[in-house]
């Protein structure tokens, strides 16, 4: 049974093609490398990003392996590494690997853009592949710092800018990154290392969510998978990957090399424009998600189902590329007033996985399937005449202007039904020539494959035997359909494994490759110069009303701010405020000096309390920070845990009833000075013993202006005698504020 041909009267190319014959014409260079489309490695760069990071994840397993946590721990590790030929290279593999991916999903993302391939149901699949992207990027910024290295020095530093200027950010820099209340980094080095791990399971995640629904091809053709491969173990012994020196907070930045497809952001970010620059990236990031609602053009037009012609044959089920043909029940299978034998089952479009290629019509031979916009027609004049059926994206970058070729405008050559062939030949047509996209280019993924198995005769629905032979097929990339037309027959493999082009292509694809590869390992090399001159800075975590180490007296009344003046000699060079986090002036304060003697001094001022933290001569050298610290004397020992005790519920619960602030009573009185008021209180008792029995015995002295019986004796049984002591040991750290 012949079908008429369904057509699209061609247009003039719309915005979207003109950009996508521009990207074809920048891919011209590699085309002309490798003297075929077919070897060109940039339509399959999200397939490649696939097994890129399979790369990465089978690499780091491995580094992991040999890592340990915390600031020296892990750089130590690290230069443990370095030291063994082996585990240097797997490492090499792991970065240069990485860096790769972002390469490859910045061209996948790119080729998806210029091709149009994000609106309508495909929008979806668009946001988790831009999620994807920064995920990798993420991903590739945590594993920089887990080295501990001058370059996470950078990144700390960075990050240090964008949050230090708030109470919660200044407080986690100072007590996690920067100083002696950093401690060993051991917690922090886990937290990224699971932020690292969590990130690259998600993005495991998003891969799954954005291929999900389709049958799409996962991994890249084998040819593509050897070279990569072959590239990356190239770049990784010809660029063994160093290690530069260790994180040093009493140093400035050094000169260094930066990766620019993971750091991209760093030098930037260093600078005094960093809220910009963060700014403007989140909002590129941002427009990036909803590029297929800015952009969103014509509507998707969506497969049509004639019910009645239906015969639940499944095919169009079968061969749907984005899952979007479901079999279901027929309406006529319950009516048995329906002559004949009703079909148990018909086709049903989702239109939210409807992308509009018409693959499905081309698996139907009932004429059950139409697609608006490409309805059959009987009115091409082909007598005499050559048929080109071209997609889309061929058609509108042009093609022959021979009048003796007539063209057929299709969504997809996916659509184009093998008996349509015979309907064209019995009206006189000369021949039929099919022009698809190469392997791996397909705007549906599959179209191309598909068409060629059904003309030849591997695939249902086939050309009737009489023509059978008589379709020419190409599948060709973009700009390459006039040549096609001239010599016809001259590409006709869908396989993706067939790079084409002979000796020349192969060898021409590998050198791109390899080209890129190496390109990522070189572009690892660019420098970053590091910064001139010398600092001092001051890390601040002081309470006000405590005790700083070093000094005679408790500095500061609650509700101070703390500000940072530095001196040189009778003259004030810099004044910097202090954030303040929960009552406790947080923040770290660099001001820059020129290197050599000077005659310095550092003070604390809280109100009308100075506190002096450096005062005489200091030598500065090129290049290094003179650091210093305004800490509190650190409590006693068993503090914590009685703050903990007084706190928790379950345990004291001492919150339900009492505060720690001056003029804030509750149901008891405030405990805001009560180390003071303590040993004053009950003639005979120490302080310790007045709080012990204050614990023990409630009803044993009553504060004024509270009744007996408010407080339980039930501490005695609820506590242990360590979590009593050590709440009477936090307790005494209440002095007047």
């Amino acid at each position: 049974m012949d079908r008429p041909v369904p057509d699209h009267a061609p247009t003039r190319p719309s915005g979207q093609s003109r950009v996508a014959g521009a990207a074809s014409r920048i891919e011209r260079p590699v085309r002309a490398v490798t003297g075929s489309g077919r070897a060109n490695p940039l339509p399959h760069a999200g397939t490649i990003s696939v097994f890129l990071l399979g790369v990465v994840v089978l690499t780091g397993i491995y580094v992991t392996l040999f890592f340990e946590y915390g600031f020296d721990a892990s750089y130590d590790a690290v230069a443990d590494m370095n030291g063994h030929p082996i585990q240097r290279f797997m490492r090499g593999l792991h970065r240069y690997s990485s860096a790769a991916l972002v390469l490859t999903t910045c061209v996948h993302a790119w080729r998806i853009f210029v091709a149009g391939r994000f609106s309508g149901p495909r929008r979806w699949r668009w946001v988790s592949g831009v999620s994807a992207l920064a995920l990798v990027w993420v991903a590739g910024l945590t594993g920089y710092w887990l080295v501990w290295d001058v370059r996470a020095q950078a990144l700390s530093e960075a990050l240090a800018g964008l949050i230090g200027q708030f109470g919660w950010g200044a407080s986690f820099v100072v007590n996690h990154l920067v100083g002696n209340g950093a401690g060993s980094g051991a917690g922090l080095m886990v937290v990224v290392w699971t932020l690292h791990l969590g990130v690259t399971a998600v993005i495991g995640f998003a891969l799954y969510r954005h291929l999900r629904r389709s049958r799409l091809h996962w991994l890249p053709p084998r040819p593509w998978m050897l070279m990569m491969g072959a590239g990356l173990v190239l770049v990784t012994l010809v660029l063994p990957v160093e290690l530069l020196g260790a994180a040093d907070n009493t140093a400035l930045l050094p000169d260094m090399n930066l990766d620019p497809f993971v750091l991209v952001l760093l030098p930037p970010l260093l600078s005094d424009y960093a809220w910009w620059v963060a700014g403007g990236a989140l909002l590129a990031l941002s427009v990036g998600f909803v590029v297929p609602w800015l952009l969103r053009a014509t509507r998707t037009p969506q497969a049509v189902v004639d019910n009645e012609a239906c015969t639940g044959c499944q095919l169009c089920a079968i061969d749907c590329p984005y899952l979007a043909v479901e079999m279901v029940s027929s309406p006529r299978a319950a009516d048995a007033s329906v002559a004949g034998d009703p079909s148990e089952f018909i086709a049903q479009v989702d239109p939210q996985a409807c992308v509009g290629c018409g693959i499905c019509l081309g698996s139907c031979s009932f004429g059950a399937l139409a697609l608006p916009g490409f309805e059959p027609t009987e009115e091409l004049d082909v007598a005499g005449r050559s048929v080109v059926v071209a997609c889309e994206q061929h058609a509108r970058q042009g093609g022959s202007e021979d009048s003796a070729v007539q063209l057929v405008e299709v969504a997809c050559t996916g659509m184009f039904h093998p008996q349509a062939v015979g309907d064209l030949m019995a009206r006189g047509a000369k021949g039929v020539q099919v022009i698809g996209c190469a392997p791996g280019e397909c705007t549906y993924g599959v179209g191309n494959e598909l068409t060629h198995q059904r003309l030849a005769g591997e695939r249902n629905p086939h050309v009737a035997r009489r023509f059978a032979g008589q379709t020419k097929q190409d599948y060709v990339a973009l700009g390459e359909m006039a040549n096609a037309i001239s010599h016809p027959g001259q590409h006709t493999s869908t396989d993706l494994n067939d790079v084409g082009g002979g000796r020349r292509g192969r060898i021409g694809a590998a050198a791109v490759v390899a080209a890129s590869v190496v390109a990522v390992g070189a572009a690892s090399l660019l420098p970053y110069r590091g910064e001139d001159g010398a600092e001092v800075r001051v890390v601040v975590d002081h309470r006000p009303g405590n005790t700083i180490v070093g000094q005679a007296a408790p500095s500061g009344t609650t509700d101070d701010a703390a500000t940072v003046v530095v001196s040189l000699g009778d003259e004030v060079v810099a004044t910097r405020a202090v954030p303040t986090f929960r009552g406790v002036g947080v923040g770290v304060v660099d001001v820059a000096l020129e290197p050599g003697s000077v005659d310095l001094r550092v003070e604390l001022h809280e109100g009308s309390s100075v506190a002096p933290l450096y005062d005489g001569p200091a030598t500065v050298r090129e290049g290094q920070r003179f650091l210093l610290e305004a800490r509190d004397v650190p409590p006693p020992p068993g503090v914590k845990e009685g703050k903990r005790v007084f706190e928790e519920p379950r345990l004291g619960g001492c919150t339900v009833c009492h505060s720690t602030s001056v003029g804030k009573d509750g149901v008891g009185p405030s405990l805001a000075g009560v180390a003071t008021r303590a040993g004053q209180t009950v003639d005979g008792l120490s302080d310790r013993q007045y709080l012990m029995q204050s614990l023990l015995e409630p009803d044993a002295y009553i504060v004024p202006g509270y009744r007996a019986g408010q407080m339980l004796p039930t501490y005695e049984d609820r506590l242990s005698a360590d979590e009593l002591a050590s709440l009477v040991e936090y307790l005494l750290t209440l002095e007047d504020a």
